[in-house]
């Protein structure tokens, strides 16, 4: 009669600690090694203040230890991401020499183990989200963070959205001032693009020049002035030709020379600038690199260093070479590769970029 008694009582007692365990628990579930290699052996204590869980259930404070055999973690802790304010389980990890090390747990819900990577708290990152506490934290309260604050630049009172930043005498950011359609300049003044040392230069690209293609006509008109008209690069079906050797320029009329006058079905390109200026750049147009043009040498000179290197548009009898595979340059030097070494009769030519 007692051992039945005593039954019934064991039953209770189990239904009602599943009644008070309804909160969802997250198990974390690790194999713990130490610095050496070696698994751990020894204590893990896990602390937590009170808090309220997700379903407001109350967690009371405690400390709980567990012992740690050939590394084996195994622990099941309730939810601290999604407590009603935010909690964290401070977690010691000891053995016969002492406490090793510690660190700050934030545990989410999960329906699967999470391993303690899952759970660790970077150094110096806070603690599980949740609605802010009564308590006021000031900038002095957190290290180092009037300094951050004191390097960021302040909203100065010229500023407003939608406009370019400036910064202020004291450091503090502006809108700018003008016309929405205005450049801005590096010291922060604007103006009517192109005016005031901004870019003012207009290209034209793959024009056709006028004229009949009919093996006679040696007459060709571009549709504006070339300024320089050292700037005109004129392709004839794709390849690049030679002012002074194949065609002449005055003004805007292109004049064939004998032996280069364009045959019927012959497409005639040209490229050109109209004058201006950019700050900072120059180009040069049309040059001839200086050396012997003999089968043998390979090293030719530019009057400048093409600035950037990639600027440079080097072509052999019209037809553009590569950097890399047809030649190398350095400075204002260019080294033709093996196999592409210009051969006597060849016309070298070349464009490019440089800093002023």
């Amino acid at each position: 009669m007692f051992s039945i008694r005593r039954w019934l009582m064991c039953v209770v007692l189990a239904s009602g600690s599943s009644a008070l365990a309804a909160t969802a628990l997250t198990t974390i579930q690790d194999v713990l090694y130490t610095a050496t290699g070696s698994r751990f052996n020894g204590v893990v204590t896990i602390a937590w203040r009170s808090f309220d869980a997700a379903d407001t259930s109350n967690v009371t404070a405690q400390t709980y230890r567990i012992q740690v055999g050939n590394g084996i973690l195994y622990v099941q802790l309730v939810p601290t991401t999604n407590a009603v304010r935010a909690a964290s389980y401070t977690v010691q990890y000891s053995n016969a020499g002492g406490i090793h090390f510690s660190e700050i747990w934030v545990v989410p819900p999960s329906a699967t183990p999470l391993r303690v990577r899952d759970v660790r708290l970077a150094p110096g990152a806070v603690a599980a989200p949740g609605p802010p506490a009564a308590t006021t934290v000031q900038i002095s309260d957190v290290v180092g963070l009037q300094n951050a604050l004191s390097l960021r630049p302040s909203m100065g009172t010229g500023f407003a959205v939608s406009r370019a930043a400036v910064l202020n005498a004291i450091g503090s950011v502006d809108g700018a001032v003008g016309n929405l359609t205005d450049c801005l300049h590096v010291d922060g003044s604007s103006g009517a693009c192109g005016t005031a040392g901004g870019a003012s230069i207009t290209f034209v690209d793959a024009e056709i020049p006028s004229g009949a293609v009919n093996g006679s006509n040696v007459t060709f008109t571009l549709a504006n002035l070339p300024s320089p008209t050292a700037s005109v690069a004129l392709s004839r079906n794709g390849l690049l030709m030679k002012q002074g050797l194949d065609y002449t320029i005055s003004s805007n009329t292109v004049s064939f020379l004998t032996g280069a006058v364009p045959q019927p079905g012959d497409t005639i390109l040209a490229s050109y600038r109209l004058g201006g200026s950019l700050p900072g750049v120059g180009f040069i147009d049309g040059e001839t690199p200086a050396g012997a043009i003999n089968g043998v040498n390979t090293f030719f000179t530019l009057t400048q260093s093409p600035s950037p290197a990639a600027s440079l548009a080097l072509f052999r009898s019209g037809v553009r070479l590569k950097s890399g595979a047809d030649y190398t340059i350095s400075g204002n030097g260019v080294t033709f590769v093996t196999g592409h070494v210009p051969q006597t009769g060849d016309v070298l030519q070349c464009s490019y970029r440089v800093s002023q």
